[in-house]
């Protein structure tokens, strides 16, 4: 009875995953998938083309539309300058940048000292581990046998 209850997931499991291959492959090629059944039948082939050739007439007009758009020449108005524009106390900066000046960097002896630098020696630590130790209930065969 358990083995047939396994045989049986098994097999269900392997269903589930043998038609989540075969959707996963019709949706990512759906579109050739379609066409290629299509393609036996000279009528639809022929439909499909007149179709193409259709949204190919429409894309060009939109294109040459759209091409003539931008070639039109647009006309604006000219710009005046005014007074306020040159008065310099209108454009104010309230904040004033100041440029930064940093004290040359100096070598000092500790930078030098390779001892103080041996960084394998601060990440050695040796562990010890407690020994195991058995216990009555380990050794007790009839915990073991359900």
């Amino acid at each position: 009875m358990k083995t047939k209850n396994n045989v049986q997931k098994a097999i269900l499991k392997s269903l589930v995953v043998l038609t989540s291959l075969v959707l996963i492959s019709i949706t990512v090629n759906a579109q050739d998938f379609w066409k290629s059944l299509l393609a036996d039948n000279r009528f639809n082939g022929i439909e499909l083309a007149v179709l193409d050739n259709r949204a190919e007439t429409r894309m060009k007009t939109m294109d040459d539309y759209t091409f003539a758009e931008s070639l039109e020449e647009e006309s604006e108005e000219t710009l005046e300058l005014e007074d306020w524009m040159l008065n310099e106390n209108n454009f104010e900066i309230l904040i004033s940048i100041e440029e930064e000046i940093e004290n040359k960097l100096e070598l000092e002896d500790w930078m030098t000292n390779d001892d103080l630098f041996n960084t394998n020696s601060i990440y050695l630590e040796v562990e010890t581990e407690e020994a195991l130790e058995l216990e009555n209930w380990m050794t007790d065969e009839a915990l073991f046998n359900k």
